[in-house]
């Protein structure tokens, strides 16, 4: 086309987040200082079901304010709500201990089942607030999504199908002490 400018190309465009390959956890918040070290720590990586994994921010809920002639005026908007989840595939205790509420009672049986010994912990089955951010790395490892305060819930499921025993992790984004709800990064090349 005579006369249009492109300033930005498709081929520009082309920074993906593919598919969630890692989960990892930090109790507390991240602030971008915290990314700006050699090094993050992060306390744990959590084994998140392939198939099960949604990451929604949520739809705005727009409102459209129309005038006597029933013509749109203009328009407002609010945050909608989030639909982000993921199951972790683990009973090991530190996860345990981190999705659900321990009671602080150690469970020991012994010669209860072929003679063998298991060892455990007590927890509740009520809702567990757990707080701080988490870190996703994309497949093709050109990209991170980093929500760095986050809530989350968990509720156990011992029997679905093929997979293992797992837990349904709800997690709602909240935003840092620097206002920020999400940090979207792509590797950098020669920089």
């Amino acid at each position: 086309m005579a006369g249009l400018t492109v300033t930005t190309a498709l081929t520009d465009l082309k920074v993906l987040f593919n598919d969630l390959k890692e989960v990892y956890f930090k109790a507390g918040e991240i602030k971008t200082t915290d990314l700006g070290s050699e090094a993050l720590t992060m306390d744990m990586e959590l084994p998140a079901l392939d198939d099960g994994v949604t990451f929604d921010t949520g739809s705005a809920d727009v409102t459209r304010v129309r005038i006597t002639t029933k013509a749109v005026w203009t328009s407002k908007a609010s945050k909608g709500d989030p639909d982000i989840t993921f199951q972790v595939a683990s009973v090991a205790g530190v996860v345990n201990d981190l999705l659900m509420e321990n009671k602080k009672t150690i469970a020991s049986a012994t010669n209860i089942i072929n003679g063998k010994t298991y060892k455990g912990a007590a927890y509740s089955l009520s809702p567990k607030k757990v707080t701080g951010a988490l870190l996703m790395q994309s497949e093709d490892r050109q990209t991170i999504i980093i929500l760095p305060n986050v809530e989350m819930y968990a509720n156990f499921v011992a029997a679905d199908g093929d997979n293992p025993a797992y837990f349904n992790v709800a997690v709602t984004p909240l935003e840092n002490s620097e206002g920020a709800d999400i940090f979207i990064l792509s590797e950098t090349v020669g920089v």
